[in-house]
């Protein structure tokens, strides 16, 4: 049986910033970063001519340019946050301002998460990191930079493009990451966090959220609704597109653009800013993914359990973050 990294092929013709294999309507859909007529391309750059023997659905990602990624939505440019969100928040709570202190603007993502394995295959902890510690997550890109930052490096909430500043407002230090090369199927970094300091509640979002985390069965939430909560556009929802798919994101003019795998796409609810928010299944509150990347018409996020596994941490809900503080 086909899958997306069968058509990962496509990602090097021109325009195109992802590709999904879906095996229910035997479908590859391709993400451009403009439509473009079969006269204005060449033919190894017409995804049409390139798969012949499945349908083919072109979806335009709204940059009317031509792109080689999607956006990293903590390195693309950075609109204004959201009224509150930008002030300082004390205890800390997910969906305001923070990022490392060296960095410009982005969103404090899910908390608690209790560490279970620092020597996860795909991680990299600092040596002050313990099992069963409980951290904050984010994106890599985030509290890490692109995996650039020491361990111990200062994160700030609000973020310095919000005027956030060291000391007063250090509120922890990066402790673990997930290296973000080709192949890797999450952005996730953490920082230490000090149980009296911050809070498990999801900014405007419902107290009992999350209700529980999304771990298995993401094919089923093809065309379910979303929401998350983020510094920029605040409390926002779309339509889910895509559940495996592979996409080339663009992590600024130092890192290139890096190909990610297994992500979670749905229609437009972010912007610069944005990333680090914490996505949940809106019917039922569930946390089912971790926002880092977009386009004026996608929003690109990370399956929870991918999260768990990859970062060697566990993911709480809100009554187990009870139990833990």
């Amino acid at each position: 049986m086909p899958s997306s990294e069968d058509f990962e092929h496509l990602l090097d013709c021109r325009n195109v910033l992802g590709v999904e294999y879906d095996d229910e309507t035997d479908t590859v859909r391709v993400f451009v970063s403009q439509k473009l007529g079969p006269d204005d391309l060449d033919e190894r750059d017409d995804v049409t001519r390139q798969v012949t023997d499945r349908n083919v659905e072109v979806v335009d990602a709204g940059y009317d340019e031509e792109r080689e990624g999607f956006d990293a939505l903590g390195v693309a440019q950075i609109p204004e946050a959201q009224p509150d969100r930008h002030e300082r928040h004390r205890p800390v709570l997910a969906g305001v301002s923070e990022i490392n202190a060296d960095s410009t603007a982005a969103t404090a993502g899910p908390y608690p998460a209790r560490v279970t394995d620092t020597d996860a295959a795909n991680a990299t902890w600092g040596d002050d990191a313990s099992e069963g510690e409980l951290v904050r997550l984010s994106n890599n890109h985030v509290y890490a930079l692109v995996n650039d930052a020491g361990f111990g490096a200062a994160v700030v909430q609000p973020s310095p493009r919000d005027g956030g500043e060291l000391p007063d407002d250090r509120v922890g230090e990066l402790r673990g990451y997930v290296p973000i090369e080709d192949g890797v199927v999450v952005d996730v970094a953490a920082r230490s966090a000090r149980p009296d300091r911050e809070s498990a509640e999801y900014h405007e979002l419902p107290d009992e959220w999350p209700t529980g985390i999304r771990r298995e069965e993401y094919r089923a939430l093809k065309g379910e609704t979303v929401t998350k909560t983020g510094r920029t556009t605040g409390v926002s929802s779309a339509s889910v597109e895509g559940v495996g798919a592979s996409v080339r994101v663009d992590f600024g003019p130092d890192h290139g653009t890096i190909t990610l795998r297994d992500q979670l796409i749905a229609g437009p609810m972010s912007e610069g800013g944005d990333s680090g928010s914490p996505v949940f299944r809106d019917e039922t509150g569930e946390l089912v993914g971790l926002l880092f990347a977009g386009s004026a018409n996608q929003t690109i996020f990370n399956k929870a359990a991918n999260v768990e596994a990859a970062l060697g941490v566990e993911l709480l809900t809100a009554e187990a973050s009870a139990d833990a503080t």
